[in-house]
This record gives C-alpha cells, structure tokens and sequence, in this order.
C-alpha cells in the first residue's frame, strides 16, 4: 500500500496522507514456495563437515559430556558429604 501526501482544500493547512491502490499482495502459495526456494538457495552455501571432522567432532563432545558428567558427581559426593558432617556436629 503506497501512501501520498495532498494538499488539502483548505489553503495552508496540514497536509493529509491519501491511499492509493499498489501492487497486489502475493498469495500464501506463492509465499511459501519462494520460503522454501530460499532455504534451499541457503542450504547450498553451507560448508558441511567432512566425515573425520563429524566424528571428531562428536568424540570431543562426548568425552567433554564424560569429564563434566565425573566432576559434578565429584562435587555431589563432596558436598553431600560436607553437609552431611555440618548436620551431625552442627
């Protein structure tokens, strides 16, 4: 929708907005088709990893999961324990 600023009748007043009739909105096909023509376009300009880079990649995240997963259970046993000595003799 374009809008168009007039002179109104009268005289040196404000000046009001008119609307004129602009092109046509598109319809919901047509917008959905240039969604997926759009998605497709940006998919091809991924640089996918390798096979050696995925599995890499994935033995890092799960060792990462491994080491983080020993040290929070580290931390439960000791803090369960601490506190458990807190309540005894406290």
């Amino acid at each position: 929708m374009t809008t168009k600023t007039v002179a109104s009748s009268g005289g040196s007043g404000p000046k009001q907005p008119t609307t004129t009739a602009g092109p046509a909105k598109p319809g919901i096909v047509a917008t959905v088709r240039e969604f997926y023509s759009d998605i497709v376009s940006e998919m091809k300009k991924v640089s996918w990893p390798t096979y050696d880079e995925l599995k890499s990649l994935t033995q890092l995240v799960l060792w990462s999961l491994l080491v983080s997963g020993i040290v929070l259970g580290l931390y439960d046993l000791v803090f369960r324990n601490l506190i458990a000595l807190i309540l005894y003799f406290g």
